[in-house]
């Protein structure tokens, strides 16, 4: 199996070749950069930007994009420049994680330490823990034939529940740091869940062990507290910032070091 870093490289190398100059930058995120990334687990999370993004600029980039996807890969975040501009809000989960740790593959780094906004971080993480939260109970009483389908399907929600947490934690004026282990102790103290369930997949997934669960093992119904906690943790904050923390008092933007090493030079 290829290695990310060099799979990710040659993602990139095909769109230079096929945009040339239109391609403004290649980001990848997540795992990866974080030093945590399990092969054969973990998504590759690459945000490719591209000058803009037309049916013309859909045509060229489908045969890239379908190569990629025919491999087991996670299709790229793909955005024009400007659309990208203006998504400080609806991406702010994601570029909160960008902020911790990222490598710049390609062209400029698109990436603002001041970017994320308390009321825009709260609002996605609300919105977002609420739409998986539904889609995973009408996942466990409809795609679930059997233990090892209801374990997939715990599996596969830990890398949402792992950002969530890390938001709470910056909305809480805290850096989440770039360990998983320490976030979900820390997150779960913070709001007040046993961390127990996300735990369990944690090292479920980095001993790629394969989970087996039936709908009546006390798991089951542990994850679904777990959620509910955190969804009620996050219901429960101010719309808008409103403390000192790690932020400006006047804009309510969050800051956070980053740390030089967490970002690749383009080359």
């Amino acid at each position: 199996m290829a290695d990310a870093r060099t799979t990710a490289a040659k993602l990139t190398a095909h769109f230079r070749t096929t945009f040339a100059a239109e391609l403004r930058s290649v980001v990848v995120f997540g795992s990866l950069p974080r030093g945590e990334a399990i092969p054969g687990v973990s998504d590759l999370n690459l945000l490719v930007l591209l000058e803009s993004m037309t049916a013309q600029t859909l045509v060229r980039a489908a045969p890239v994009l379908q190569q990629w996807i025919r491999q087991g890969n996670t299709p790229p975040y793909l955005y024009s420049w400007e659309e990208w501009s203006g998504m400080q809000d609806s991406f702010a989960i994601e570029i909160s994680d960008m902020n911790d740790a990222r490598e710049v593959l390609w062209g400029e780094d698109p990436v603002a330490v001041d970017w994320v906004t308390y009321a825009g971080l709260r609002q996605q993480t609300e919105r977002e823990i609420r739409d998986t939260l539904l889609h995973l109970r009408l996942r466990l009483m409809v795609a679930t034939s059997g233990p090892s389908d209801i374990g997939s399907l715990l599996l596969s929600g830990f890398p949402s529940f792992n950002a969530y947490l890390r938001a709470v934690l910056r909305l809480a004026g805290q850096s989440p740091g770039l360990e998983t282990r320490p976030v979900i102790e820390r997150a779960c103290a913070l709001i007040g869940a046993d961390p127990a369930p996300m735990l369990t997949c944690f090292d479920a997934r980095r001993t790629t062990h394969r989970l087996e669960v039936a709908m009546t093992d006390p798991l089951v119904e542990q994850y679904l507290t777990f959620v509910r906690t955190l969804l009620k943790h996050v219901d429960a904050l101010p719309a808008n910032y409103s403390g000192p923390h790690n932020a400006d008092r006047n804009s309510g933007h969050l800051f956070h070091a980053l740390p030089t090493s967490s970002v690749g030079a383009a080359s």
